[in-house]
């Protein structure tokens, strides 16, 4: 595991992720926006996990004094990025934010009000981009059916704008609960980038807990802004969904609708 900086670690209540690769002047973006829009700093903690960016970003993250980061000397894929985020936390609750977002006002109590419902495992915002089209309001139909809910459209404010129970939510803003993590474990690394989150959330259903998506909870997300080789994004893609789909092969017979 790489090297940390960053302050000692108290117990902070909610611990915010962010896994950076490549994306400084995003990364910034996404830090500045945390800072002004999450309230009060003795509530949050910050952690960047970088994985081995060559663009500057890790001497951003060490001269950004409020943040912690760990370095990493190889990308190592998202999944264990976040889980080393995870592991270096203590917060009751944990968000992983792409590098590419961005949170807006309020961004947070909402989403904390549906993870504290004892039955709630994930729960994700309202994700838009800069130019306001939607880029997620929630991952509804069957296990094997998936509806990417509401990807492209304006951003409307009278659509999807209830709290809706759901398959899965994106993996550019989701809360988990530390609780959770003996019982559901971290994030499979056999994922390299794509697939995380969805693997997280079927499993969390698995097991007898629900995922939400909160339309009060806006975040700002820059679609693939994270990686620009798409040759190499599609063989990760394929990689992923041939290892998801043998995974969860029993799991996706299951009827249930969602959403």
């Amino acid at each position: 595991e790489g090297e940390v900086t960053g302050m000692s670690t108290p117990s902070y209540p909610v611990d915010i992720i962010v896994v950076s690769f490549n994306t400084k002047k995003y990364l910034a973006a996404c830090l500045e926006s945390i800072r002004a829009y999450s309230g009060h700093p003795g509530d949050y903690r910050v952690t960047v996990v970088d994985n081995a960016s060559t663009d500057g970003s890790p001497a951003l993250i060490r001269s950004t004094r409020w943040v912690k980061g760990i370095f990493n000397s190889v990308n190592r894929g998202y999944g264990a990025a976040c889980n080393q985020g995870i592991k270096s936390g203590a917060g009751e609750y944990i968000f992983l934010l792409n590098s590419d977002t961005m949170v807006t006002p309020g961004w947070l109590p909402s989403l904390l009000q549906l993870l504290a419902r004892p039955d709630t495992a994930v729960a994700g915002p309202r994700l838009v981009t800069p130019d306001g089209f939607l880029a997620g309001a929630g991952v509804t139909g069957s296990n094997s059916r998936p509806i990417l809910r509401g990807w492209g459209e304006p951003d409307d404010p009278g659509k999807y704008n209830e709290i809706t129970e759901c398959l899965s939510v994106s993996g550019a803003c989701m809360g988990i609960k530390r609780a959770l993590l003996p019982e559901l474990g971290y994030f499979d690394e056999h994922y390299f980038h794509y697939f995380e989150e969805t693997d997280y959330c079927y499993n969390a259903r698995f097991h007898g807990y629900k995922i939400f998506y909160c339309p009060e909870s806006k975040v700002i997300h820059r679609v693939a802004g994270s990686c620009r080789n798409p040759r190499r994004l599609q063989r990760y893609f394929r990689e992923g969904e041939r290892y998801f789909q043998k995974k969860w092969e029993g799991f996706l017979a299951d009827p249930q609708v969602y959403g």
